[in-house]
């Protein structure tokens, strides 16, 4: 191939300047026009050569400068030395004139960090530029930079001007630039109906230049140029140093400028819609093109990169001019007041009425009235005070000591190294005194707010403010300087208390929204799929009625939500690099793809809301006879219990105890729902173990954390494994190994500990096999064995006879020496309460222990009689107890004279050396337990 191909493609594979643009010269060369076909070798001429080929994906040479561009650009140099030229003129005009170039230069030494500058006055800077032939270098950086700026207003306000023409078909010969005030005063008159209040266009440092007759012929190329050039390349002529200048790739990327304008816009909507089931919708927001239903939505940018993010909001502006708007976005940067300080405002400011033209003219409003009404109401509001409540005086009678806004976007990228924790909480506490009663604060940060140490002081800032949202984005690589976190703050509404109530100090647990953005950006282009998916998911999910939701809009990005919580100033389901925390990212992923909604197994009724429905039903019900309880309809009852927020549970149960569960529990942090099964195969005891597992309690907490509202549509949702639908069942032959899972309680008792102990270990050897094969039985088996193994730990503590039936125990008691316990026994006193000695020989049809005092006895009774109560001590009584439950029918004088039994101190050494049974089904419970969590955990992530 020829030299010119490698040269063509050796520059177009370099990577840009720092500001995203390429050299001037080659700008020249290129001029914009990305369909420039380059010679090429004749071995190639099949393969025609286009620059596009070799760029960036998804650049379309937005920083390339056009040809009006260069025009513009040429002629702002012969501006700013005309500017130069008058600056002696402007500064002996009058006193006012001296104060304010004089506070422009002490904020320019202030931002160089010049100290003890020998011109510390009005006076003497003015003398200084008036007597002085040649300056230091100080005055002439000032002088440079302070032309170039006035300028640069200059040509914002003539580009506004000539678009504005060019709609109401004014003739370009018509506008003098020379004096574009004097038009302006004219199209935009005071005291009509299109008066414009705006200050920019208002006497300021910057408003002082006119063009001078000398460069007309500038002037006059300008004025064919100045409408054709991009907003982009305006905010380049705008900016003095590009070398010093803190700019981000990232964020001046247009797929950035589209997720704030969604975040600014939608997001609040959509979380106010959570008042309804219905996912808010966002199209057809405005069926009309009137104006007076476009109002205006006050944002205040602030923090670092703020010419960035200026750059991606105009692109974003831009690119979605044709939607149908019943809101638009004011923007004001306020930064640091050398770099981003008055001069950016107004520059910003005539830039967005600009935008209000194209605006107009695209969507169809009229053109003075929308710009006449958006900037009204951006005033209005930014006078208004906290409460709302507008002034009844114009800016010229009273003066508002700070303006509000709707919107507050900040971004805090550079942080002190010393409590950046402490810097982030005062800086956001700053900028919600900026937001209205309504208004919402984005901040962007790299440190999170949720610090376990500094609970106290995020608990005590929450009383004040409301965390929305919270999206995560540190697991997002690619996404260049964009902040590992972004929060979504409120004010909180305050009400008047009467003050004879004391509130009772109680924690309280918020609803959080949680998102995550995790992957890697290949190309940041693709960073707008995470927009798209953004969208969708407003678009058709609710954020109260979905608690977790997963997509990967693209290869090797993830978008994940799930709703959060927060109490005592702790997130409770935070992202964790455990990967057994259901929010780590893979097993997030994994869980959403192999589970199922809980009311694919149910339909799901609340008892409650039918309780409310009851009055109006009552009627009908009476008049055709029909009266159908709770218990009569549902065949299964489930139980939320709310009284612990950090660990919310669920109960599964027959529906006829509802009446009991209810007196039991009531109905203060208890929620009761009524269960019809939708298929025959369900098992009940899958479904209680699963919810008590450390996943299933995960996954509760996850789903039920946003508090007591909302409930039904949240079990409906819940997710649970999705080989609960499966009914696969573990053939005949193999389930004979596993009749150890078939015992009850009676049988676990009834078994020696260690052959219970050997049987289980061996069906334990082929549950490997078969938990993968068939996941559904095998669970089952376990549970219904888990179940027993409670039960016979439940029957041991409390019925203690329970334990005589064991092996171990027999063999111990068979080995004992006994006495009898008639006539005369150390251990136990016989007590005769007969009214006829004939009673003595009646047969026995009950036996029962009782008290008296400390004392333990045991009665025979036949009939309604007390025949005999034998007094000894607890674990003797006991015994006793289990050997007559045998002996029902016989004569009691014969269990009187041949009754044996071992002595009391026999009795309790045996007992209190024998632990084995009990210590055996603790361990059988706790190793049931952890194969049931390795068996959900297996099939979620496979």
């Amino acid at each position: 191939m020829s030299n010119k191909y490698f040269k063509a493609q050796s520059w177009l594979n370099s990577s840009p300047s720092k500001n995203g643009l390429l050299p001037e010269d080659l700008e020249g060369t290129l001029q914009g026009n990305l369909d420039l076909e380059i010679p090429m070798d004749p071995l190639a001429e099949s393969c025609p050569f286009k620059p596009q080929d070799f760029l960036v994906p998804g650049w379309s040479g937005e920083g390339l400068f056009s040809k009006p561009g260069f025009v513009v650009k040429k002629a702002h140099k012969h501006l700013i030395s005309d500017a130069k030229s008058q600056f002696k003129e402007i500064i002996n005009r009058n006193i006012t004139q001296h104060k304010i170039i004089y506070n422009e230069f002490t904020i320019f030494l202030e931002a160089k960090k010049i100290q003890g500058h020998p011109i510390d006055s009005p006076i003497k800077f003015t003398n200084y530029i008036t007597k002085a032939k040649e300056y230091d270098d100080v005055t002439n950086d000032f002088i440079d930079l302070y032309c170039f700026r006035s300028v640069t207003v200059y040509l914002y306000k003539a580009r506004f001007l000539l678009t504005l023409a060019k709609k109401m078909d004014i003739g370009f010969d018509k506008v003098d630039l020379h004096n574009p005030n004097s038009i302006l005063s004219r199209i935009f008159k005071t005291g009509s109906s299109s008066e414009l209040k705006c200050e920019s266009f208002k006497i300021h440092q910057f408003s002082w230049y006119r063009p001078s007759h000398y460069i007309s012929e500038s002037i006059r190329e300008i004025k064919s140029c100045l409408t054709l050039i991009s907003t982009t390349e305006m905010i380049k002529l705008a900016t003095y140093d590009l070398s010093s200048l803190e700019y981000s790739h990232s964020y001046s990327h247009k797929s950035f400028g589209l997720l704030v304008n969604k975040l600014l816009i939608k997001f609040p909507k959509w979380i106010e819609s959570s008042k309804s089931e219905k996912a808010y919708p966002f199209h057809g927001l405005m069926n009309g093109k009137s104006s007076e239903r476009l109002s205006a939505l006050t944002t205040r940018f602030a923090g670092n990169n703020l010419s960035s993010l200026s750059l991606s909001h105009w692109m974003a502006q831009e690119n979605n001019v044709l939607q149908n708007w019943d809101e638009v976005i004011c923007p004001e940067f306020k930064g640091d007041e050398f770099f981003q300080g008055k001069y950016t405002q107004i520059c910003q400011e005539i830039q967005f009425l600009t935008f209000l033209v194209d605006l107009a003219t695209y969507q169809g409003h009229d053109l003075l009235g929308l710009i006449c009404k958006v900037m009204n109401d951006k005033y209005n509001k930014s006078t208004s005070n906290d409460a709302g409540q507008m002034s009844i005086f114009s800016s010229t009678d009273i003066k508002t000591s700070q303006s509000t806004y709707d919107r507050v976007v900040l971004n805090l990228t550079k942080l002190p190294k010393k409590n950046p924790h402490h810097y982030l909480m005062g800086q956001v506490t700053n900028e919600l005194k900026a937001l209205n009663k309504d208004g919402y604060l984005f901040v962007f940060t790299n440190q999170k707010f949720f610090v376990p140490s500094h609970s106290d002081k995020i608990e005590h800032f929450l009383k004040e403010a409301k965390i929305e949202a919270l999206f995560n984005l540190d697991q997002l690589s690619g996404r260049g300087e964009i902040a590992s976190f972004l929060y979504v703050f409120r004010k909180r509404k305050q009400y008047s208390k009467p003050a004879f109530l004391t509130p009772i100090a109680s924690s309280e647990k918020e609803a959080c929204l949680s998102f995550r953005w995790s992957g890697n950006l290949e190309i940041f282009n693709k960073f707008e799929t995470f927009v798209d998916e953004f969208q969708t998911f407003m678009d058709t999910k609710s954020c109260a009625s979905t608690p977790v939701y997963q997509a990967e809009p693209c290869t090797n990005l993830s978008f994940d939500f799930h709703q959060d919580a927060i109490l005592d100033g702790l997130l409770l389901s935070s992202t964790s690099k455990d990967s057994s925390n259901i929010t780590h990212p893979s097993f997030f992923k994994n869980l959403t793809k192999s589970c199922v909604p809980f009311d694919s197994f149910f339909q799901i009724e609340s008892f409650s809301s039918e309780q409310n429905q009851s009055r109006k039903n009552s009627l009908t019900s009476d008049l055709l006879g029909i009266s159908i309880r709770h218990e009569e309809r549902f065949p299964l009852l489930l139980i939320v219990d709310h009284t612990n927020p950090k660990n919310i549970t669920l109960e599964l149960t027959s529906a006829d105890v509802y009446q009991a569960k209810l007196e039991e529990y009531g109905m203060a942090y208890f929620q009761y729902f009524g269960l019809i099964p939708k298929r025959n195969d369900i098992n009940l005891n899958v479904f209680r173990e699963y919810f008590n597992t450390q996943l299933g309690r995960q996954i509760i907490q996850l789903f039920l954390n946003g508090g007591d509202t909302k409930v039904k549509a949240k079990l409906r949702s819940l997710l649970v494994p999705k080989f609960f639908l499966e009914n696969n069942q573990i053939p005949t032959h193999i389930i004979e190994s596993f009749k150890v899972f078939n015992f009850d309680s009676s049988e676990i008792l009834n078994s020696h500990p260690t052959e219970l102990s050997d049987e289980f270990n061996q069906s334990v050897n082929f549950l490997n096999s078969t938990q993968q094969k068939y996941p559904w039985h095998t669970l089952g088996m376990i549970s219904h064995f888990k179940l027993s193994l409670n039960s016979a730990l439940e029957k041991l503590d409390h019925t203690p006879t329970e334990i005589f039936k064991n092996p171990v125990i027999i063999e111990q008691l068979i080995g004992t020496s006994s006495q009898s316990i008639y006539p005369k026994s150390a251990d136990i006193f016989v007590r005769m309460p007969l009214k006829d000695p004939a009673h003595i020989h009646h047969p026995l049809t009950q036996v029962e222990i009782g008290t008296e005092g400390q004392n333990h006895y045991v009665e025979l009774i036949s009939g309604e009689n007390t025949i005999i109560q034998l007094y000894t001590s607890s674990n003797l009584a006991q015994f006793i107890k289990f050997i007559l439950s045998s002996a029902i029918g016989m004569e009691i004088s014969s269990i009187l004279q041949n009754l044996k039994v071992p002595s009391a101190a026999n009795i309790d050494l045996i007992l209190s050396n024998h632990t084995s049974l009990k210590d055996t089904l603790e361990d059988l419970e706790s190793r049931c337990s952890k194969r049931i969590l390795s068996i959900l955990t297996t099939n979620i992530n496979s």
